[in-house]
């Protein structure tokens, strides 16, 4: 279980580390914030104005499960407008040192946050989320003009319906990216959920990407509760529960990362994580091998 072919890639952000073997190294959950119309959170979303103390208090709870469990923690910031680009980033970047993930939805909006992560000097702290299979060359070329070094690559297949051509796109997207004169070329693999009748494909998608690659890899099962329709009609409002459920069984394919979902489950999903990579850690023992001191089994004994 979790032998790889290839050398498996780990990328230093900041202090955390993300990728490897998924039995000895931490994986990675990031936490969504400033999502369109996450309660509580704005006071006016357009511009960017917000509720800096709740926003920080979700940001440090995050951290401070981070710092129980011994997982690294992301902070997924959604930037859906463009004038709210400046006052969230500045904010976030006051109160946290977290590996900060740039998300924004459309052109529109990525266009002014590359600008402004060159003018601030920001770009070097970042992680670029995303670039996807429909992304052009307009934005690849404006990439290259910055110091940004890692970069979720999310390769979105609705077609064809399997592993074999999830990794035709896989391949497709890092050649490309590979082509353009990047700052560095630390690529982490979204292998893209859509929902619960794509996700056995994602979780494959994982496993072939660090057999193949060693890239780090990873999904956001939880989209799935989001798009299951039938889901609170049949069963109830348990989509917190489907969230957590979805999220961690995408360890059992070696998922260097998780996209959790709203940053409010933080004090559930990291404690689940934990226990299921303390699990994980013990098959370092076929290798007459231990986990590393920092490893979450010793963390949360």
């Amino acid at each position: 279980m979790f032998q790889y072919n290839t050398e498996q890639k780990s990328y230093k952000i900041g202090k955390y580390c993300i990728g490897g073997d998924p039995r000895k190294v931490p994986t990675a959950l990031a936490g969504t914030i400033f999502y369109k119309d996450q309660n509580k959170i704005f006071k006016d979303e357009r511009q960017g104005k917000i509720d800096t103390i709740y926003a920080e208090s979700l940001i440090k709870k995050q951290e401070e499960m981070a710092d129980k469990t011994g997982l690294t923690p992301l902070l997924d910031v959604i930037l859906s407008y463009e004038k709210s680009i400046t006052p969230i980033l500045d904010f976030v970047f006051d109160v946290s040192d977290t590996p900060i993930l740039v998300d924004a939805p459309y052109w529109e909006i990525k266009k002014p946050l590359i600008e402004y992560l060159i003018e601030t000097g920001l770009d070097r702290q970042v992680v670029y989320n995303t670039i996807t299979s429909s992304s052009f060359d307009e934005e690849f070329e404006f990439l290259t003009y910055t110091d940004i070094e890692n970069f979720f690559l999310l390769p979105i297949e609705t077609y064809y319906w399997t592993t074999k051509a999830r990794m035709n796109l896989v391949d497709n997207l890092i050649n490309k990216a590979l082509s353009y004169d990047l700052k560095g070329y630390n690529f982490m693999i979204d292998t893209c959920t859509i929902d619960y009748t794509s996700f056995g494909i994602a979780m494959s998608t994982i496993e072939e990407i660090k057999n193949k690659y060693g890239y780090p890899a990873g999904t956001a099962g939880q989209n799935l509760a989001d798009v299951w329709i039938n889901l609170i009609p049949k069963f109830g409002n348990i989509k917190k529960y489907i969230k957590i459920a979805a999220s961690t069984i995408t360890l059992s394919a070696g998922a260097d990362f998780i996209f959790y979902g709203p940053i409010q489950l933080a004090d559930i999903i990291y404690p689940n994580v934990a226990f299921i990579k303390a699990a994980h850690s013990q098959l370092l023992f076929d290798g007459k091998e231990i986990p590393p001191p920092n490893h979450p089994v010793f963390k949360i004994n």
